[in-house]
């Protein structure tokens, strides 16, 4: 079994700090909007953004906190996969990876968010995904992936960390045959709901120490009421609250968790104190507090948890003392 992230944690020489692996879009994010739009009703808003998706969250999130960051999927050549390259490499991450197919584009992602959720329109034709090279792999001291039913032979390739998570399955047979792939995985971070629908249990503790049998660390987020933690290695169990940051579009805020809580457990911070610091990084970025779909900046991160009073802002505040300063909040 992998050793847990902490005890691996970003010691050896790599030329990524976290390879972000799987399926690459362009989202265009509309609202906040008052309410839903219904047939026939022309909706406005004045907020609307466009920035890469789906797997590109991760990577963005990470660089945002100061990790080197690169994405690797496949991204097609047409018109929306050069926007969305451009716009990857705009915001310094990697994109060596990418692959870049004559015959396809990249499908484009519409997300209008309303009432604290969001409804999600995609168009164009899903990609296969990449092999991902042993090479690639070698370079990277982390690896977050979305895990699929299907085969994924180079997850027995990684060196680093491997943290994992999965998507909403559509067709609510909750598969566990999905879970195979954890045997070469560091970390597990699902939602409430998928890990209680993948172990059939009833509340977010039994599915995370159910889970806990299979990986060593598992972080299962409960939304409004925060993260929760079983680290099996070293017997732990771990939970924090989060914050209320104003209206939200939460369209990427659980990728953007992952994403911080991997740069800052590879940072070396504790895992209570990376757990708080993920749910406010995503909160925040839900909230819009560094502008629509970005997460704030290290040295912001731990000036909004010292106002939040959170005990992760000391360690956050020492951790960005020691990176430069990339500050991005308004005024």
């Amino acid at each position: 079994m992998p050793n847990t992230p902490d005890a691996a944690a970003w010691t050896a020489p790599a030329r990524l700090d976290l390879l972000a692996v799987g399926q690459l879009f362009l989202d265009v994010l509309y609202g906040p909007l008052p309410s839903a739009p219904v047939p026939g009703q022309e909706v406005f808003t004045p907020q609307v953004t466009l920035v890469p998706g789906g797997i590109a969250n991760f990577a963005l999130a990470a660089t945002a906190l100061g990790a080197r960051s690169g994405v690797a999927a496949a991204c097609g050549e047409g018109p929306i996969a050069d926007l969305a390259a451009s716009l990857l490499v705009a915001d310094g991450v990697d994109t060596t990876h990418l692959r870049r197919d004559a015959q396809a584009d990249l499908q484009l992602t519409t997300a209008l968010s309303y009432d604290g959720e969001r409804a999600l329109v995609t168009g164009g034709t899903a990609p296969e995904l990449p092999t991902v090279p042993a090479s690639a792999l070698a370079e990277a001291a982390a690896v977050a992936v979305h895990l699929d039913l299907d085969e994924m032979p180079w997850l027995e390739d990684t060196g680093g960390n491997v943290f994992a998570d999965v998507g909403w399955d559509p067709t609510g047979r909750w598969d566990r045959a999905i879970l195979r792939h954890l045997e070469n995985c560091s970390a597990f971070l699902p939602n409430a709901a998928e890990a209680q629908a993948y172990t059939r249990t009833d509340n977010p503790w039994a599915a995370a120490r159910a889970l806990a049998d299979l990986v060593p660390l598992v972080v299962v987020t409960c939304g409004d009421d925060g993260a929760i933690a079983v680290d099996s290695a070293h017997g732990t169990e771990v939970s924090v609250g989060t914050v209320d940051l104003g209206p939200v579009d939460p369209t990427g805020a659980g990728d953007t968790f992952g994403a911080a809580l991997i740069t800052l457990l590879g940072r070396q911070l504790a895992l209570r104190d990376a757990l708080e610091a993920a749910c406010l990084a995503a909160t925040a970025r839900a909230a819009g507090v560094a502008g629509p779909a970005r997460t704030p900046h290290l040295h912001d991160l731990a000036s909004l948890a010292a106002v939040q009073g959170l005990a992760c802002s000391a360690p956050l505040a020492e951790l960005g003392s020691r990176v430069p300063d990339r500050s991005s909040l308004p005024g």
